[in-house]
């Protein structure tokens, strides 16, 4: 038995067992993250658990000004317009970012008494934020490359490592260590230690490869490209992040880490999300490119159904779900959890619009919704969370999403427009805006069930009862769905 499986996957092309491979190592790291929660939250004290957090979102916003996120998609692109001179081209992408770094913590070392006030951290941890970023780009430049040519048994075993032992090593610190330093920054300190002990060996392995610190080419072309997507890549982290940096200067590190465990809660969500868009845009540009547009609108009205039935249980089940992940000190964040759900099916709903955008390479389009999503954000949050607390950033992250999804809806609609393609062909829009409409009015109703533990249950067997009761229906729509590829 055991012969016959692994001679069937010897069978399997490399490519596809590198993507496979690849796919579940990207599930790995939000498992893990899952499990810890439970973890750290009974740990840690709320306002221990907000400094974690609070760090984390400035390194978001970090990471993308120190680097100009050259590590993501504009890396894979360099690999391929500079294939001949891989080694070369990586070696110098990490000298630019170097470089940069080293420029901004030149600039902070002059004024650090004013990034304290501002980040409202202490200087080791805006130093640590400096070594996590110079960390983090070599990893995930390093798996890129190995991605390009298909070797995934080292990205398996390395990016185990690199999201296990962070977690696990933070724990036994906390628990077991007498470190003289706050839990929330010993937490931070372990995992900026592990990351920058494989992100050395790794920049080290890389420019040992490519011996190249500068390079006049490719510097002209990683600022070039990187600097024209920054404002988007930021916009999308500034929207994420926000609410969290505003909620501890309103609210203060407690409210924060509370806020933060409701945030992960609702965002399981967007793994399966993610999967379902990473399958479905490779399939859609191959249709688009043909111009072949008959069976997109069943694939996505699946899609849609999926999303919503996924976000209408999390939130029926979030007081359970909070019990789990926290003990009750953490409980006010679920009435946070079916705004922030709704706002991950948002999400979901916007990127099927940006898809078609970025085809057209309509990346200004995608640029504008984005910063216009996150100014609102911004704006709705120094209003709100001042009069109503932070459970008020679930919702002003609703709406901003809202306004988000309705801009790349105008902009998809124009760029099919323009194309002469009937936007109808792609999306049924009618059971778009509807489904949307009604998850968003869910959402601001499910927090008043929360003490009727029968409706919950009466509600989530209604919506077992549906799926059984439209079974064939299901299966139908599935077999078109397997027709059309």
């Amino acid at each position: 038995m055991l012969k016959k499986i692994k001679d069937k996957y010897n069978l399997i092309p490399l490519s596809v067992k590198a993507s496979v491979w690849f796919v579940l190592c990207g599930f790995l790291k939000d498992i893990i993250d899952i499990l810890a929660t439970p973890v750290f939250t009974r740990i840690l004290t709320a306002e221990q658990y907000g400094i974690y957090n609070v760090y984390n979102s400035w390194f978001q916003i970090f990471k993308i000004v120190f680097t100009l996120y050259l590590f993501s998609d504009v890396f894979n692109v360099g690999l391929v317009k500079f294939e001949e001179e891989q080694d070369r081209f990586i070696s110098a992408t990490l000298g630019f970012i170097t470089t940069v770094t080293g420029a901004f913590l030149i600039l902070y070392l002059i004024q650090h008494y004013f990034w304290e006030q501002l980040l409202d951290l202490p200087e080791c941890m805006i130093l640590l934020l400096y070594i996590q970023v110079l960390s983090y780009v070599p990893y995930h430049c390093w798996i890129r490359r190995e991605r390009f040519s298909y070797r995934y048994r080292n990205v398996v075993i390395v990016s185990s490592l690199y999201v296990f032992l962070q977690p696990a090593l933070g724990i036994l610190a906390i628990c077991f260590l007498d470190i003289p330093m706050n839990p929330g920054y010993t937490r931070i300190a372990v995992a900026v230690l592990v990351q920058f002990l494989i992100g050395l060996s790794l920049y080290i392995e890389m420019m040992r490869r490519g011996k190249t610190f500068f390079h006049g080419g490719y510097w002209k072309y990683s600022l070039k490209t990187g600097s024209v997507l920054i404002p988007y890549n930021l916009s999308k982290i500034v929207l994420n992040q926000s609410d969290r940096i505003m909620i501890n200067y309103f609210s203060g590190k407690a409210d924060t880490g509370i806020y933060s465990v409701a945030h992960s809660a609702a965002f399981v969500v967007q793994v399966v999300m993610d999967g379902l868009n990473g399958a479905f845009v490779p399939w859609l540009y191959k249709k688009f490119k043909k111009k072949d547009y008959k069976g997109i609108v069943p694939v996505v009205n699946v899609m849609i159904l999926l999303a919503s039935c996924g976000v209408f249980v999390i939130s029926i089940i979030a007081p359970e779900v909070m019990k789990i992940l926290a003990d009750t000190s953490y409980y006010e964040g679920v009435y946070c959890i079916p705004s922030l759900a709704c706002s991950v099916y948002m999400i979901f709903i916007y990127t099927l619009f940006s898809d078609i955008e970025l085809f057209y390479e309509r990346n200004g389009y995608v640029t504008l919704a984005s910063a216009v999503g996150s100014i609102i954000n911004i704006l709705l949050n120094a209003i709100f969370i001042p009069l109503y607390g932070f459970t008020a950033a679930g919702y002003t992250t609703l709406a901003s999403y809202t306004v988000m999804c309705l801009g790349h809806y105008f902009f998809m609609k124009k760029c099919l427009k323009d194309e002469n393609v009937d936007a109808n062909k792609i999306y049924n829009l009618k059971i778009v805006m509807l489904t949307s409409l009604t998850l968003i009015l869910f959402s601001i109703a499910c927090n008043t069930l929360y003490e009727y533990t029968v409706l919950r249950i009466i509600l989530l067997s209604v919506l077992i009862l549906g799926g059984f009761i439209f079974r064939n229906k299901l299966i139908n729509i599935y077999r078109e769905v397997k027709k059309n590829g």
